[in-house]
């Protein structure tokens, strides 16, 4: 019964991605906050609201190829574009400024392949192969 509700609060704290599509990087002039409205779906679920979370980034053209969510100077979310398609590659987000979640598109096709969740102490939990 114990390590059922153990087991219980473990997936309920897990993290989803909204969709298997991997989210487009902001622009460098939605960094002030214009981000929230499109990409918001991608940060439910973190330990923080939407309003505390600032955005910093960095490289590419229209889009970044780098951008750090990160709220009380700890980090909440980091995205890359590797490839420089305007889409995420990989997505990290993290709990209590620790890596708790990574998202990562690895053969640059725009959808998701792998969701890899990590414990506490930064421990791979488990692993989800799309």
């Amino acid at each position: 019964m114990v390590a059922g509700l153990l087991l219980l609060a473990l997936l309920q704290t897990e993290w989803t991605p909204p969709s298997r599509q991997m989210p487009e990087m902001p622009a460098e002039a939605e960094l002030g906050g214009g981000w929230r409205g499109s990409l918001a779906p991608w940060f439910r679920g973190v330990d923080v609201s939407l309003g505390q979370i600032r955005a910093a980034g960095e490289g590419g053209g229209a889009r970044l190829r780098f951008v750090r969510f990160s709220a009380e100077m700890r980090p909440v979310a980091q995205w890359w574009d590797r490839n420089g398609d305007g889409r995420a590659d990989l997505v990290e987000l993290f709990r209590d400024g620790a890596l708790s979640s990574r998202l990562i598109d690895a053969d640059y096709d725009g959808s998701a392949d792998l969701l890899r969740l990590y414990d506490s102490s930064g421990a791979l939990a488990r692993e989800v192969r799309y």
